[in-house]
C-alpha cells in the first residue's frame, strides 16, 4: 500500500491532465454556451488524430515496465534504459512525421465542420511524446521505491495544465487544453528527469534524443512551407 498509494494519486492526476481540458472549454471559451459545446466537439474531433500516438506511448508504457523490472539487476542496466529512450524517440518522430505529413488525407477521417480543430494536432502530438519521455524518465522512482516523488511531479503536471487552461482559454480557444498539455508532460519529463539524476542516474542520451524531435518538427516546418508555395501558384 505504501508503494501503491502514491502512483493511484498520479494516475488520478494523469486524468486531470488528459480531460480537464473540456471542461474548461465547455465553460469559459466564450461567454456564449452553445457555441462552447461547438467548440467542445470541434476538439474532441481533432484529438482523436493524436490518438494514434497515444495509443503507441501507452503501449510503450505497459511493455516497458516489465522490461526494466526485469532487467534492473542487470550490469548495464542503466546504459539499456537510455537505448530505450533513444528508441522510443526515433519511433515518435517518426510516428510524429507520419501523421503531420499526411495530415491533408488523415483530416478526411473528421467531418467537414470539424477540422478546424487540425491546428492542435501537431502541439497534442509533441505533448504525447514528452507523456513517452516522462514514462521513461520516471521509471527510478519505481526501482528506488520513492513513488511520492512521482505522485508530487503528477501533482505538479496536473496544476500546470489547470493554470494555463484557466489562464489562456478565453484568448487562445480549444488551442489552451493542446499547449497545456504540451506544458504540463514537459514538466512532468523534465522534473523527472532532473530529480532522477539525484536518486538513481541514467545517462540518456538527451542531445540525440532533442535531435531526431527537431529534425521531425523542421522536415514539418518545410513541408509547410513547400504546400504553401504551390498552393500560392
Amino acid at each position: 500500500l505504501l508503494y501503491a498509494a502514491p502512483l493511484v494519486i498520479a494516475g488520478i492526476a494523469g486524468v486531470i491532465n488528459q480531460m480537464i481540458g473540456i471542461s474548461f472549454i465547455k465553460f469559459m471559451a466564450t461567454p456564449d454556451r452553445e457555441t462552447n459545446m461547438k467548440l467542445v466537439g470541434v476538439f474532441g474531433a481533432a484529438v482523436k488524430i493524436p490518438v494514434l500516438m497515444t495509443l503507441f506511448t501507452q503501449a510503450f508504457n505497459y511493455a516497458a515496465e516489465p522490461f526494466f523490472f526485469r532487467n534492473a539487476d542487470r550490469s548495464d542496466a542503466k546504459e539499456v534504459y537510455g537505448q530505450v529512450a533513444q528508441a522510443f524517440t526515433v519511433v515518435a518522430a517518426l510516428a510524429f512525421l507520419g501523421i503531420m505529413l499526411y495530415i491533408d488525407i488523415i483530416q478526411y477521417l473528421l467531418g467537414k465542420d470539424l477540422r478546424e480543430g487540425l491546428g492542435i494536432v501537431p502541439i497534442l502530438l509533441l505533448a504525447y511524446l514528452f507523456l513517452g519521455w516522462f514514462y521513461n524518465f520516471s521509471i527510478w522512482y519505481k526501482l528506488t521505491d520513492r513513488t511520492k516523488i512521482g505522485a508530487w511531479i503528477s501533482i505538479g503536471g496536473a496544476l500546470v495544465t489547470i493554470l494555463i487552461n484557466y489562464l489562456f482559454i478565453p484568448t487562445l480557444g480549444i488551442k489552451a487544453p493542446a499547449f497545456a498539455a504540451l506544458a504540463c508532460f514537459a514538466f512532468m519529463a523534465m522534473a523527472s528527469y532532473f530529480i532522477g539524476k539525484k536518486y538513481y542516474p541514467i545517462d540518456y542520451p538527451i542531445g540525440k534524443m532533442l535531435t531526431y524531435i527537431i529534425v521531425a518538427v523542421a522536415v514539418f516546418g518545410l513541408s509547410e512551407v513547400i504546400r504553401n508555395v504551390f498552393l500560392l501558384h
